[in-house]
């Protein structure tokens, strides 16, 4: 994963002077080979030591390994000729609100993209075809996802529950067991709510998923398989909005990967579609 997709997909959980200097960073990704830890220091506003525990707080020894890996995600950036790299939405001037919130969305979906390699989605495809029950569990915005989510897989056969009360969430899950899974969209995934369910289906045996942000949480720890989906602040502040943006894509992603995958569920969505129409 590069550096400066990991950055972005940490930028909310930063204090303000990392996220000044994540924000240089990204501005200027192909200059900051030729910056010292103190000329960057001094280019940010900070102390040289904030830069070190930056790049620490990246999981990097210092600044030179984190310099090498920034020119490297340059590098890569310009052979796969792939726009905004940097993660910087482009200027469309005041008023534009459509194009800003394009703008928002097209950025977090592509590090949503990056954050999710195939393998890692993959793995997740394989539990949700194998699983006998599978319960998808949400709250707040996330309970949009999780309904859309499991009329999709209601439509190809898969046995689903997807409520937003917490004592149905733990009533049922205590019902699953090994064979079953458990599917957990929490950004934060440091609600104790989301904790004690996830803990729940743990307990009862059953294959976790997480869809949480790219930060350490304690969803995340709990989960057999990660996966991740990001905010941004961009021009306008609509966190919830690029924050479901980007869960949807990861479970659109899951959901037509099984299409593609079982011919079986395709005709099932088929019969599924022709029923609702002749109402």
């Amino acid at each position: 994963m590069s550096c400066l997709v990991k950055m972005r997909a940490v930028r909310e959980e930063l204090s303000a002077n990392e996220k000044k200097i994540a924000d240089f960073i990204l501005r200027n990704a192909a200059l900051i080979r030729d910056y010292s830890s103190q000329n960057l220091a001094a280019a940010v506003g900070v102390s040289q030591s904030s830069i070190i525990k930056f790049s620490q707080k990246l999981n990097y020894r210092g600044f030179t390994d984190l310099k090498l890996a920034i020119h490297e995600a340059v590098v890569k950036n310009e052979t796969d000729e792939r726009p905004n790299e940097t993660g910087q939405a482009t200027e469309t001037g005041t008023g534009s609100v459509p194009q800003s919130l394009y703008n928002d969305k097209n950025e977090a979906l592509l590090t949503t993209m990056e954050l999710n390699d195939e393998e890692r989605l993959l793995a997740a495809v394989k539990v949700l075809e194998k699983s006998g029950r599978i319960q998808i569990v949400a709250l707040g915005a996330g309970s949009l996802v999780a309904r859309n989510f499991a009329s999709n897989l209601i439509q190809i056969g898969k046995s689903v529950i997807a409520e937003v009360d917490t004592y149905i969430q733990l009533s049922s899950i205590a019902t699953l067991g090994p064979g079953d899974a458990v599917f957990v969209i929490s950004y934060a995934g440091q609600s104790p709510k989301m904790v004690q369910i996830t803990r729940q289906a743990k307990k009862a045996g059953t294959t976790v998923i997480s869809l949480t942000n790219y930060n350490a949480n304690p969803v995340r720890s709990l989960a057999d398989i990660r996966l991740f989906c990001v905010n941004h602040e961009g021009s306008f502040q609509v966190p919830q909005i690029i924050s479901s943006a980007s869960q949807q894509h990861v479970v659109d992603v899951l959901f037509s990967w099984m299409l593609k995958r079982d011919r079986h569920a395709r005709e099932l969505l088929a019969l599924s579609r022709k029923a609702v129409e002749a109402i």
